[in-house]
């Protein structure tokens, strides 16, 4: 043996070590070496490449078509369009998936070179590797971002819900404190007119001339109270004197109002469910809600149709009231106002309950709907409309849910009644607009009480002081001199323990009002007030 024959043994040796630490190497690392005619589709590879394809040796299938088994086959086709397009820009990058013969999915990489032999055979040499952790992360992060942008848009939409219902309680509040404003001194000045004009129609036989004239004059003296207190129950702004209401009782006992008001033409039909909850509210206001929708049903529907009133229990979740500004979920009873009229467009709806907002032109007024809108959100309600043109509408009136004792009927009382003093009663009256206070003296003493009255609160405290027969305290809650209503009334309880109080108000303010609700045990009357509710308010405070 020559030094060239040892030399040469010595370099085979090493050779085989260095192939066979690529060797383990590659199966480390997962990494298979490929070479791959695309023209004649004839495949090499190292074993690594065939645990990678799932096969248990790379003898198994000399040529690239018998491993494309394994490939999922939409990434077959992506797979040879990579080869394809490594014939013109010399690099080869292909991503795909293959499934191994137990049923577990991988992602497999291929890079590589591609070359032309002297034959013009087309090869591309390179590696395979495994990238099947590398998918599993770009998956969660790709979840992850997509659960990162929903969010965002939840909150986004969240926000602007929010600004929504900021933007919406701004308004309400500039127009309550309009409405307050003007409502206040607006029906000081229908209480002159209206009282006045009471009195004429009372001191005047019937059958003179100028009944007819009184009679249309207290009509739109009327109607202009009416709008002042629709403008406070959109602003929310009117007192509520809330109890427990049964749905079903109500609607039931509305029936035959509800169809005068309806006519001949439309027929009108009551579904009442089984079991409906009660709820906590004003009955006055909801049966004015109701009344207001079904007269814009009633003018919905000129050549006639049908209209139904439904009541139900009902559940407003988290998704509905997401989706919905101003509501919370829970328990609600329903009462629901369906009509076969004209419907109502999108850009309608979007706007019926905004304040003078009307379809009816000269005839409307646009305040019936933002009535019934101020008075189902003051109960802390939610009222929905669902409509479409030529197919009518339904208007769905939620108010929570009373967990508490079921409603006892009412006395009933005769509301055209009124009656007057018993001897010997007495009636402080202090009111500081002159015209108001002299009418409502002039009624009380009609009545038969004796009065005496005062222009504010030091004044009234002085007379009380004065006239011990006085039983009976006839405030308005507004008054000068740095002393309401409310404040006269407690001073005046200190001052004659047992003295029995009635406030009056154009306006109820926070005085007597808390959450939009009368104080427990307060007694008012509302200006303008007529002659039978001043005499009925006042024999009631004597009485309790």
């Amino acid at each position: 043996m020559d030094n060239g024959d040892f030399s040469r043994e010595r370099i085979e040796g090493r050779l085989r070590a260095t192939e066979e630490r690529f060797r383990l190497a590659q199966i480390a690392s997962g990494i298979g070496w490929f070479e791959w005619n695309v023209t004649t589709d004839e495949l090499q590879c190292t074993p690594p490449v065939a645990t990678l394809f799932g096969f248990e040796a790379a003898g198994q299938g000399r040529s690239f078509a018998a491993w494309e088994r394994a490939i999922f086959v939409d990434d077959v086709v992506k797979l040879r369009a990579a080869a394809e397009t490594s014939a013109e820009t010399g690099a080869y990058y292909a991503e795909f998936r293959v499934k191994h013969p137990n049923g577990s999915l991988h992602w497999i990489a291929g890079k590589g070179e591609a070359t032309r032999d002297d034959s013009g055979n087309r090869w591309i040499a390179g590696v395979y590797y495994e990238i099947s952790e590398r998918k599993a992360l770009e998956a969660r992060l790709l979840a992850l971002n997509e659960t990162l942008e929903a969010r965002v848009a939840d909150e986004v939409k969240r926000r602007q819900q929010i600004e929504d219902t900021l933007r919406q309680a701004q308004k309400m509040e500039v127009i309550g404190q309009l409405t307050g404003g003007v409502a206040h001194d607006f029906n000081n000045l229908l209480m002159v007119i209206l009282g006045n004009l009471e009195t004429m129609q009372r001191r005047l036989s019937a059958d003179h001339e100028v009944q007819r004239m009184i009679a249309a004059a207290l009509g739109g003296a009327s109607r202009a109270a009416q709008l002042t207190q629709r403008l406070l129950a959109f602003g929310r702004r009117q007192p509520l004197a809330p109890e427990i209401v049964s749905p079903n009782r109500l609607v039931a006992s509305m029936s035959d109002l509800l169809r005068r008001a309806l006519g001949e033409s439309i027929g009108m039909e009551t579904v009442l469910a089984a079991r409906v909850w009660n709820t906590f509210a004003d009955s006055n206001q909801l049966e004015n809600a109701l009344i207001n929708l079904a007269v814009n049903a009633r003018d919905a529907m000129p050549e006639g149709g049908k209209l139904a009133i439904e009541t139900a229990n009902c559940y407003l979740d988290e998704a509905y009231c997401q989706l919905e500004s101003d509501v919370t979920p829970g328990q609600y009873i329903g009462i629901f106002v369906g009509d076969t009229g004209s419907g109502m467009s999108s850009e309608v709806i979007e706007k019926a309950f905004e304040p003078f907002f009307t379809t009816k032109e000269a005839q409307g007024t646009g305040l019936g709907l933002s009535q019934v809108y101020g008075f189902l959100k003051q109960s802390g309600g939610h009222v929905k409309i669902y409509s479409e043109l030529g197919k009518g509408s339904t208007i769905k009136l939620y108010l929570p849910r009373h967990q508490g004792a079921a409603v006892a009927d009412a006395p009933q009382h005769d509301e055209t009644a009124s009656p007057r003093a018993k001897p010997g009663e007495a009636v402080l009256i202090v009111e500081d607009d002159p015209a108001v206070r002299d009418y409502t003296v002039d009624v009380t003493k009609e009545l038969g009480y004796r009065v005496v009255d005062a222009p504010n609160g030091a004044v009234a405290l002085q007379l009380l002081q004065a006239h011990p027969e006085l039983q009976l305290l006839f405030t308005d809650v507004g008054l000068p001199g740095g002393m309401n209503g409310r404040q006269l009334a407690d001073a005046a309880i200190r001052q004659r323990p047992g003295i029995k109080v009635l406030f009056t108000t154009g306006y109820a303010r926070d005085a007597i009002v808390q959450g939009g609700r009368l104080n427990p045990g307060v007694e008012v009357v509302f200006k303008p007030f007529s002659y039978s509710d001043l005499a009925m308010k006042i024999r009631r405070a004597f009485d309790n």
